[in-house]
């Protein structure tokens, strides 16, 4: 019986990855999460993940974060950008990617 459920286990993970497109396999290491009065400044590529309807993310060289309120004109996979960020005050995402992170400034390279 443990088997048939290792089996079964197993099987759900690979539908629920095969489901998200392996989407959750692609998209990198999180970030360290940040408190509201840490600030990051450094440049980032801004990445749009198909997840959950689609969102916005930042991949540092620290890892991924998500920001709240990405603006419309810096909507654009695979923008070069530099960030200043801070921890999100209790804010919850619907796609829970990585770290939420309010942007103090963003600025193409």
């Amino acid at each position: 019986m443990p088997h048939s459920s290792v089996r079964l286990g197993s099987m759900l993970l690979t539908s629920v990855a095969l489901a998200c497109g392996g989407q959750a396999l692609r998209t990198g290491p999180s970030g360290r999460p940040l408190t509201v009065n840490q600030v990051v400044a450094t440049n980032a590529t801004v990445r749009f993940v198909n997840l959950e309807g689609g969102c916005w993310a930042l991949d540092t060289p620290d890892g991924r974060y998500e920001p709240i309120g990405l603006p419309t004109a810096f909507r654009i996979d695979g923008l070069a950008v530099y960030v200043v960020v801070r921890g999100a005050p209790a804010a919850v995402s619907v796609c829970q990617m990585a770290p939420l992170v309010t942007l103090d400034s963003i600025r193409r390279r």
